[in-house]
């Protein structure tokens, strides 16, 4: 496992999507799966601009939905999927050759993610995986205490990522109890996993992920244990290693 610390925030996220896209130009068929929400998207727009910019070619990578809050869907304004078409899929000027999306408020969540599975497993795996780390070290909604052996699931939602969910809706407080996410298993099989922090708010459950032990009551510790795992953080998250 490899520790990147950047200066600031730009450089955190200009600097993790030019290493997604030297894999994506070695790989061309990748399968790529970026998470939602404030710290990504720097990121994201990065690798928008290179695309369209013509300096990466995505025409034969895919894409695969990292988690989802079950009860929304792309309609939902806070959703991934909302921010994944606002600023990814609908900003990309020329697309992936195939994309797998979740619908957190599909009828058989079971069928989603039996479907989901699929997906990752006919396109060889995950190629590269982004991630963030939530407040209690969650990697997607792989939640504190999560069997790392799980592949796509649903998964109840903690008390920790419920407390800090109203940010992406405006400060509402929804009736949300569970997520749907790809597993730790799906994540570890990855070829590569970047994991990216910013701000102090993150430096304690940053420090506890890379210097403590490897321990599903912080999930993203699991990542220590990848041969090809890499923390890119800018120096507010770093400040406590």
């Amino acid at each position: 496992m490899q520790t990147i610390i950047c200066k600031d925030y730009e450089e955190m996220s200009l600097r993790t999507a030019a290493m997604v896209a030297d894999i994506i130009r070695r790989t061309l068929d990748a399968l790529i799966s970026f998470p939602g929400g404030d710290t990504p998207l720097g990121m994201v727009r990065e690798f928008v601009r290179m695309v369209n910019e013509g300096e990466l070619d995505i025409s034969r990578a895919k894409f695969v939905m990292l988690d989802e809050w079950v009860g929304l869907n792309v309609a939902d304004e806070g959703s991934c999927a909302y921010f994944l078409k606002t600023n990814l899929f609908g900003a990309l000027q020329h697309p992936f050759a195939d994309v797998f999306q979740f619908d957190g408020k599909t009828g058989d969540v079971g069928a989603m993610l039996r479907a989901h599975d699929a997906f990752i497993t006919r396109n060889g795996g995950l190629t590269v995986s982004v991630l963030g780390i939530g407040m209690n070290g969650h990697l997607g909604f792989n939640e504190d205490g999560v069997d790392f052996s799980m592949r796509s699931h649903m998964t109840l939602l903690s008390d920790t990522t419920k407390r800090v969910m109203g940010k992406y809706f405006g400060g509402r407080d929804l009736p949300l109890t569970h997520g749907v996410t790809q597993g730790v298993a799906q994540i570890m099989e990855a070829k590569h996993v970047f994991v990216i922090a910013n701000g102090e708010k993150k430096a304690d459950i940053v420090a506890r992920a890379i210097n403590g032990p490897v321990d599903n009551a912080v999930p993203a510790s699991v990542i220590q244990n990848h041969p090809n795992g890499c923390f890119v953080l800018d120096e507010g998250a770093a400040a406590k290693l």
